[in-house]
């Protein structure tokens, strides 16, 4: 039981990856991108986590991980075509929009979790001390190829004296052809064989400082490689949320040029109104001045009613009767 829970306890802890493994890193940043986007969803869409869950599993491609644009084109259709509303809101189409831009949000902080979380920090850190050991590794191995070439360098010049090749010539008295035939003594011919044999180790030496010299600088331009491929999916992600920022920037002003246009509607028709009255004729002037009409009072004609029934007065003979 020990032992299990040992391999248990082992099995969760974050992988460090080495310098250079760039699929590994991957799939270790998608392993954290997706168990962001599992664990934290119903926190985030209810009460639409089904929806959301689905769009976002079905737009995964091979790489593991979502499309944005196809899940949330996914989650548009959906709330739409089943008309889901929440409390604030129950207008599927609104809704559906503000679903998916936080879809896109969503699946920014996974891909930020990826990098940033703690096995993402714990991963980065690795990268880094081994970043440093493999600069540090590729100038010993330039030490250690100087120092090999000054050491072959000197024990070649303490063998072969400046007259080496001349009194070589003078032991064999004969041509280069005598001493490819085997005609020259054979101490000449130790010597030379010990020349060629230490400038021969001279230049292996440095034939293998430099192949791990260059497996150094593979590794490090491997790893720059992954980064770079890295990191143009982060600002996929970025330009996405400065997409969503825009489009909600255009729909604000779009409603502020619609409640202008209502406001300016209302005023033209509050105005026509007052024209309308004040051109009346039997409703007074709002520009006259009052005390005008105190000093001119209208005469009692023009205030008594006419009609054209009245009677006129009875004779007092008439009355008698």
């Amino acid at each position: 039981m020990t032992s299990f829970f040992a391999v248990a306890f082992l099995g969760t802890l974050p992988a460090l990856a080495e310098l250079g493994t760039v699929w590994s890193d991957f799939q270790y940043y998608v392993s954290d991108f997706q168990n962001y986007l599992t664990n934290n969803i119903s926190d985030t869409f209810n009460p639409v986590e089904l929806q959301t869950q689905s769009a976002i599993t079905n737009a995964s491609g091979d790489l593991n991980i979502p499309n944005p644009n196809a899940a949330t084109e996914s989650v548009r259709d959906q709330i739409v075509q089943y008309s889901v509303s929440d409390k604030f809101e129950n207008n599927p189409a609104v809704y559906s929009t503000t679903v998916s831009n936080e879809v896109n949000r969503y699946i920014t902080r996974g891909a930020i979790e990826g990098l940033l979380g703690r096995d993402g920090q714990n991963r980065l850190k690795g990268k880094l001390e081994d970043t440093e050991k493999s600069v540090k590794d590729s100038s010993e191995f330039v030490q250690k190829a100087d120092e090999k070439k000054q050491e072959k360098q000197t024990e070649i010049e303490n063998l072969v004296s400046e007259d080496f090749f001349n009194k070589l010539l003078e032991k064999v008295k004969g041509t280069a052809e005598e001493i490819s035939t085997g005609q020259a003594s054979l101490e000449s011919q130790q010597q030379v064989a010990k020349v060629i044999k230490l400038a021969w180790e001279g230049l292996s030496e440095l034939e293998l400082q430099n192949i791990n010299v260059q497996r150094e600088q593979t590794r490090i331009m491997g790893e720059t490689l992954g980064n770079a491929i890295q990191m143009r999916n982060d600002f996929q992600y970025s330009n996405l949320n400065l997409a969503d920022i825009s489009q909600q920037m255009n729909e604000v002003n779009r409603v502020r040029r619609v409640e202008t246009s209502a406001e300016v509607a209302r005023l033209l028709r509050v105005t026509s109104q007052t024209d309308l009255f004040r051109k009346n004729p039997n409703s007074p002037s709002v520009e006259s001045n009052p005390s005008s009409l105190e000093e001119n009072p209208p005469s009692e004609e023009t205030n008594l009613p006419s009609s054209d029934n009245n009677f006129p007065p009875l004779e007092p003979d008439e009355e008698s009767r």
